[in-house]
């Protein structure tokens, strides 16, 4: 082995963690092959994308913002290196990692930030942004919707008042806020026929409610609201149980029901 970045292994007890991916030639045989057959040269970019590069999830949570990416990956049967980043690790990183924050996404040899921008982007790139401009726009939004929520100040400060006395931030949350976005969704999936956002079928935007509704109902009652929404909960089933996915989810959210 050379001593090239590049061929470093990958963390140990007394080396801080080196994503960098081994070292292959530029022009991969699944790269030749698909000059040969791709007949429109105009999808080989994404298809070397998505098809025949190497990624590496990069962040310091087993679950977090980063998820969504992780379920489109395996959705589309896509591999991918997931390490949980240790301090150390992160310290050596830091000024590598555009815009000084985790969770980023390594493709081949460049670190992209802001991990919800790149998420519609692979998204885009699998068409799960919807089939016509419409629905892009409506899973945009439901995006946009989703990622203020686990942002929101208000939730973070309900589960601190469950833990000691409930007040005001709490009953907002479980009477205003969740009601209402829940009631949004449902009023598209309706719109739809149902099961999904949007009529064309499953989407980023139902992964990223599916994320949202399991990782938040560990630490918060959100089965309380959820019981008055039953296409909504229809749309948590039929992610829960699509073959590409039931077999992950299972196996990192604990207790799924």
């Amino acid at each position: 082995m050379s001593g090239l970045r590049a061929d470093i292994i990958p963390g140990g007890p007394d080396r801080a963690y080196d994503p960098s991916p081994m070292r292959r030639p530029p022009l991969t045989p699944q790269y030749k092959w698909g000059e040969k057959y791709i007949t429109d040269m105009r999808h080989l970019p994404i298809t070397h994308l998505l098809g025949f590069s190497k990624f590496k999830i990069m962040s310091r949570y087993r679950r977090g913002p980063a998820e969504v990416l992780r379920l489109l990956f395996t959705y589309a049967g896509i591999p991918f290196e997931n390490p949980t980043l240790r301090a150390v690790d992160w310290k050596c990183l830091m000024d590598k990692v555009p815009y000084g924050n985790l969770p980023a996404l390594w493709i081949d040899h460049n670190i992209y930030g802001e991990i919800h921008v790149v998420t519609r982007h692979i998204a885009r790139s699998m068409g799960m942004l919807g089939a016509t401009e419409a629905e892009t726009l409506v899973v945009e939004a439901v995006l946009e919707q989703v990622r203020k929520l686990r942002e929101s100040e208000i939730l973070q400060k309900a589960f601190e008042e469950l833990q000691e006395r409930v007040d005001d931030n709490f009953e907002q949350a479980f009477t205003v806020i969740l009601p209402q976005h829940f009631a949004f969704w449902e009023k598209h999936i309706t719109d739809g026929c149902g099961p999904f956002i949007v009529a064309s079928g499953m989407s980023v935007a139902d992964i990223a409610i599916f994320d949202f509704v399991y990782q938040y109902r560990v630490y918060l009652p959100i089965d309380n609201v959820l019981v008055n929404f039953r296409h909504l909960q229809a749309l948590l089933n039929a992610v829960r149980t699509n073959q590409r996915l039931a077999v992950y989810i299972k196996s990192v959210f604990a207790g799924v029901r």
